[in-house]
């Protein structure tokens, strides 16, 4: 494991897109530079003891134990055979870190545990990302035949409001049209309950995404009057669903279902194969009452296939200290992040 030099941190996406898995959108040189902003270093490295891996280490000093890692959604191996090389590579250039939280996008299995404890990693308290249960659509298929993939319901509400008028579109990047999106998000917050991140949070990563080529805002619209939108985030012939927001107003149209059918076309226009809806439940957990089954309502009209990864993994460096993190310290942390700094730590 090295540090990524002039030419190849130039040329980083490109490395991410090549990566075995396919590529990482949180894996991106706009992801870290984003994250720097909130006290997260980022370091870009490449493993070399095997295929080609490039690989985005987030580092945060915590007072009095030293440094935590944090791989998001990555190494971006595509199976458990090509971890342990990436591992004694974070292991050698770990520094003064006492742990390094990992999310390979392996699919979760008995087997899979088993061999990641092996590595000698420890399944973390709590994953970071929401999306360790996701779906995702296949893009691969001409458009009729992946309309054709949607259950009937989808397919009627696609239709249903194209008939009442809804427009979608894509649409730059502004002040207006940030307040826009952030105002739908807050609109859908109040509905389902869900912590929200302050819109400066999301307008940083929107803005450099966009400038990066890699990050679309979507609107649908109804007489002029936007009920919908999605951020779009892709890199390669990968997508996913980053944010999402509707009014409440207008909901018989279904202008959400519509909007999504149009990313999925405006995607597939342009090289995407698969768009990772990002959040559901667990399939042994599809249960009115989890937080996120009326998001798996709406997104499995797409398609059912639920894939389910390991979720967040810890390496530890320094046992001693990776045990008072693990203890006491990470709770300390999150709760100082969002009383002080109105945050979360991840």
């Amino acid at each position: 494991m090295r540090v990524a030099g002039p030419d190849e941190l130039r040329r980083w996406d490109e490395l991410v897109a090549g990566n075995p898995d396919g590529g990482q959108i949180l894996q991106t040189r706009a992801w870290g530079e984003f994250k720097r902003a909130h006290r997260w270093a980022p370091h870009y490295l490449l493993s070399e003891s095997g295929p080609l891996v490039a690989v985005l280490e987030l580092a945060h000093t915590v007072p009095g134990l030293g440094v935590l890692g944090y791989v998001p959604k990555g190494p971006g191996v595509n199976g458990i055979a090509q971890l342990p090389a990436v591992l004694d590579g974070l292991r050698a250039t770990a520094g003064s870190a006492f742990a390094i939280k990992v999310e390979p996008e392996i699919e979760q299995s008995e087997a899979a545990t088993s061999a990641l404890r092996g590595m000698g990693l420890e399944k973390s308290r709590h994953d970071v990302q929401i999306s360790r249960a996701t779906i995702i659509v296949d893009l691969r298929p001409d458009e009729d035949a992946l309309l054709a993939s949607f259950k009937p319901k989808c397919r009627y509400n696609i239709r249903l409001a194209q008939r009442r008028g809804v427009i979608v579109e894509p649409v730059a990047l502004d002040g207006s049209s940030i307040d826009t999106m952030y105002s739908l998000m807050e609109s859908t917050r109040e509905r389902a309950g869900f912590t929200l991140r302050s819109k400066e949070y999301f307008s940083g990563y929107w803005r450099l995404h966009a400038a990066a080529g890699q990050g679309q805002l979507f609107f649908a619209s109804l007489d002029g009057e936007v009920l919908a939108g999605v951020f779009a985030t892709r890199i390669g012939s990968k997508a996913w669903y980053k944010d999402g927001g509707s009014t409440k107003e207008h909901a018989a149209v279904m202008a959400p279902h519509l909007l999504q059918w149009e990313v999925m076309r405006w995607l597939k226009s342009r090289g995407v194969e698969a768009y990772d809806l990002v959040a559901v439940p667990p399939a042994g957990d599809l249960n009115p009452s989890h937080p996120l089954y009326g998001l798996y309502r709406f997104k499995s009209g797409f398609s059912e296939r639920i894939t389910e990864y390991v979720g967040t993994w810890d390496l530890p460096i320094l046992r001693r200290r990776f045990s008072l993190w693990n203890a006491v310290a990470e709770r300390a942390a999150h709760q100082w992040s969002y009383r002080v700094r109105h945050d979360l730590l991840y």
